[in-house]
């Protein structure tokens, strides 16, 4: 019997002393990252036209003004940077409409201001669900014209911030 218990407390006695000599690392672990807004989602086309169809050239400056719908569905507090640069600007605020001596200026349809379309950014703040950035266009008369078929383009550019 004072076998065993020697024997027992020889082993008690070496895991003690193998405990009492452990080594301990300690290892920290950082989690970090940035929560974005996600961005506007394009409800309207991403191919915008402005047919204004078949009419007279002695008619150009009277013509309505074309409806151009763009809408979009933003998450809360969105903020975007807007820019129109069009293919062949005249001025800061007419483009070319791809024949002599006509042109065209796009306008926002929420406040009838004229766009700048030499890329200049409009800054548009607070956004929240439904946004209508839609635009209209005018043809607009520079000089003498003479009838055949017109086209041009413009590009938007949406930086969402």
């Amino acid at each position: 019997m004072k076998l065993h218990l020697s024997l027992a407390a020889a082993l008690f006695a070496g895991l003690a002393c193998t405990s009492a000599n452990a080594v301990t690392d300690t290892v920290t672990i950082n989690v970090s990252g940035t929560l974005t807004r996600p961005p506007c989602t394009m409800t309207s086309s991403k191919t915008l036209t402005a047919n204004f169809g078949t009419l007279r050239y002695d008619q150009v400056d009277t013509a309505a003004q074309i409806d151009v719908p763009m809408t979009m569905t933003c998450p809360p507090n969105s903020a975007l940077n807007i820019s129109v640069t069009a293919s062949s600007a005249l001025t800061d605020t007419v483009a070319s409409a791809g024949r002599t001596n006509l042109g065209y200026s796009l306008f926002w349809k929420s406040d009838n201001s004229v766009i700048n379309i030499k890329g200049t950014k409009r800054n548009v703040t607070n956004l929240n669900g439904a946004v209508d950035l839609s635009m209209k266009a005018k043809l607009i008369a520079q000089g003498t014209l003479s009838e055949g078929a017109f086209s041009a383009s413009a590009v938007i550019n949406i930086d969402y911030l």
